[in-house]
């Protein structure tokens, strides 16, 4: 079935609308927003949108729009998982810190320390880099433009098939490598220029494996999933019921699952329950219920901006009016999460198609904050 076919339908009717909330201070206007998030939808073709707002330690709403698989009518759920892309980069985050907490991992300490293979910027060849610099974006790796750029990088493998960050790590790194073309480095100093990076965060998530001795995804289902009772939440596509993650889609065709060589940057999966329990630990300053998985002062750390100019902090970005998120976009998804502080509300967005529209400046976003406004 078309998306364009059934959406229209979705407008009318609004028959997949599920409500989950018990404070509902003016149904007027929520209508008239979940309205326009399904008009918003229909325009553009969105297969589906799952949003929520939390406040302090419980979802206070939560809807899901459309379908998670459009061929199936498969209506989106509390267990539906989705593709989160770039927010995946705030697990990294978080599994670094909990290593730092420990001592394990020195912020400003070279990464060689730590890695098997010597990472250097050929570029500047004596100067170390940080895991300080690739929590900021700022070790001189940068994501490429284009696949011409760095050959192989934009590689789809299907479902779980993408080879480990050990082995090609160093294959895209280092001179010599079976890879390597010198533009995966840029002729910055480490710490001098913030540069987006997949390929950054990735080396992180290696230095976790190489720290803590396990793979990247067993140790965050062991020290961050598991305590957060994120159960629908994983890397692995083997690790989820496949029926239960959504379905994604392209230019309004369904695309297979994949992943990238820099999975642990944007392929996470989780359903919108499992993250809002993620996002209300750091509302909470680490603490999600009775379960601890950062100390209050390393999220403050994590929290404090290291670019004015950008917002930063690590990994995490400031926007203004104090808001704290990430946002996501792939081939199959978009995704936004936020919260702030003062008020304690904070938002998800996520959706099985990649739209502007559930960032900053958005439609869906405008509306969300909108709705998230009523319970400030």
């Amino acid at each position: 079935m078309n998306i364009r076919t059934f959406l229209p339908l979705c407008v009318a009717v609004m028959l997949f609308v599920h409500a989950c909330s018990m404070l509902e201070p003016d149904v007027e206007e929520y209508a008239d927003s979940e309205t326009e998030i399904l008009r918003e939808m229909n325009n553009n073709g969105i297969p589906s949108i799952a949003a929520c707002v939390f406040k302090d330690e419980d979802v206070v709403w939560q809807r899901y729009y459309g379908y998670a698989d459009v061929a199936q009518r498969r209506v989106p759920d509390s267990s539906t998982s989705y593709v989160l892309a770039s927010v995946s980069k705030l697990v990294v985050v978080t599994a670094v810190m909990q290593l730092y907490e420990q001592g394990l991992i020195d912020l400003h300490a070279d990464i060689n320390q730590y890695l098997p293979f010597a990472v250097r910027n050929p570029n500047y060849p004596n100067l170390i880099i940080k895991p300080y610099h690739l929590l900021t974006h700022t070790s001189g790796l940068a994501w490429p433009l284009t696949d011409s750029e760095v050959p192989g990088m934009f590689t789809k493998y299907r479902l779980d098939a993408s080879p480990p960050l050990r082995e090609w790590l160093p294959q895209y790194l280092l001179p010599g490598g079976r890879h390597y073309v010198p533009s995966v480095w840029k002729n910055t100093r480490p710490g001098e220029r913030e540069l987006y990076s997949n390929i950054g965060v990735s080396l992180l998530a290696y230095l976790v494996e190489v720290v803590s001795d396990t793979t990247f995804n067993a140790y965050c289902k062991r020290y961050i999933f598991e305590p957060l009772e994120m159960s629908n939440t994983s890397y692995a596509y083997a690790d989820l019921n496949i029926n239960n993650v959504a379905t994604l889609y392209l230019g309004g065709q369904q695309i297979d699952f994949y992943r990238g060589l820099c999975y642990p940057s944007g392929d996470l999966k989780s359903s919108l329950e499992d993250f809002s329990h993620f996002m209300i630990a750091y509302k909470q300053g680490g603490q999600f219920k009775n379960r601890r998985i950062l100390q209050e002062h390393t999220v403050t750390e994590i929290l404090t901006i290291r670019n004015m100019a950008s917002g930063l902090c690590l990994i995490w970005n400031y926007t203004l009016g104090n808001w704290y998120g990430h946002s996501g976009g792939m081939d199959g998804g978009a995704s936004y999460v936020e919260f702030h502080p003062e008020s304690g509300i904070g938002l998800i967005v996520v959706s099985n198609m990649h739209h502007r529209s559930v960032y900053p400046r958005g439609k869906i976003h405008a509306l969300m904050r909108r709705i998230s406004g009523r319970y400030q």
